[in-house]
Formats: C-alpha cells, sequence, structure tokens
C-alpha cells in the first residue's frame, strides 16, 4: 500500500516534513488546525478541500497521539488521492469555500477509504521522528476562520 502513495517519504519522518512533501507533490498548501468537537458521536478529524488549499483538522481535546494519528489518518487520504464528498457551493463564491470534506469518526470505520488512511497512519505513526504544530482555526484569518468554524459547526452539532 505504500507504494500507492503519492508521495516520497521524508526522512528523518515527521508530520512537519509530511505536510511539506505532500504539498511540494500536489502544488497546494497544507494547513493542519484544531478544532473544538462536542461529544464521541462528531468526527475526530476532517480533511477539508478548498481551491488553494487543503485543511486538516483535529480535535483539540484529544491526547496527543491521537491528534497525531488523527493528522496522519487525514494526510493519508490526500496521499492516497482519496475523493472527498462533495459540498454543496451554497452560491457564496467564496475562494475559502469548501470543495470537498472527508471526516474521520466511528460511524466512517467501515469504509475502505477510510480503512486505507487508517492503516497507513498506524504504519507511519510507529515510524515518525516528532509531532507537528497545531493551529487554531481564529489563526487561520478573516473568511477562512469563519468558513472552518462554520464546517465544524455542522458536523458537530
Amino acid at each position: 500500500m505504500l507504494r500507492q502513495l503519492d508521495v516520497d517519504l521524508p526522512s528523518p519522518l515527521t508530520v512537519r516534513g509530511l505536510v511539506s512533501a505532500l504539498e511540494t507533490t500536489r502544488g497546494r498548501r497544507i494547513q493542519l488546525a484544531a478544532m473544538s468537537v462536542d461529544g464521541q458521536a462528531g468526527p475526530c478529524g476532517l480533511w477539508v478541500a478548498t481551491a488553494g488549499t487543503d485543511y486538516v483538522l483535529f480535535s483539540r481535546d484529544a491526547p496527543p497521539v491521537l491528534r497525531v494519528q488523527t493528522i496522519l489518518h487525514e494526510l493519508m487520504h490526500i496521499a492516497l488521492r482519496h475523493t472527498a464528498r462533495a459540498v454543496p457551493s451554497g452560491g457564496t463564491g467564496e475562494p475559502a469555500a469548501a470543495h470537498g470534506v472527508l471526516a474521520r469518526s466511528p460511524a466512517t470505520f467501515d469504509e475502505q477509504q477510510e480503512h486505507d488512511a487508517e492503516l497507513l497512519a498506524t504504519y507511519l505513526g510507529a515510524r515518525l521522528d516528532g509531532g507537528g504544530e497545531d493551529v487554531a482555526f481564529d489563526e487561520l484569518g478573516g473568511v477562512t476562520a469563519a468558513v472552518m468554524h462554520r464546517i465544524a459547526a455542522t458536523l458537530t452539532d
């Protein structure tokens, strides 16, 4: 399955290094951001694809090992070029508007894309040399922060 990855893994393997390698391979920015998640049923991670940036969202309240696993899981969706669920446009025309979303939650663990992303995230997590930096939604700035808050609220209410 590692051969299916559309990225050269950095050495040493770090979250930051993996993000950088994926950004270079895809020609798109990847932003990691912490979100608040209410309850057990909500998603513990999301990959939100916009026109120019991929956002990897994870629970700010999760233990550090789960945060890293969630980030790796979402990055594996990107590396495997999984297909995100389309998001209706709503006619906003905003450049930060989401084009597609994949959510990591207990309800999705039996889906093949989720299984593949989790398997690779677990494999890479065992070989990881360090962690990544968390960013809060509000640090994303203006319209992007507002869009991320709306998406997270919709999925966690």
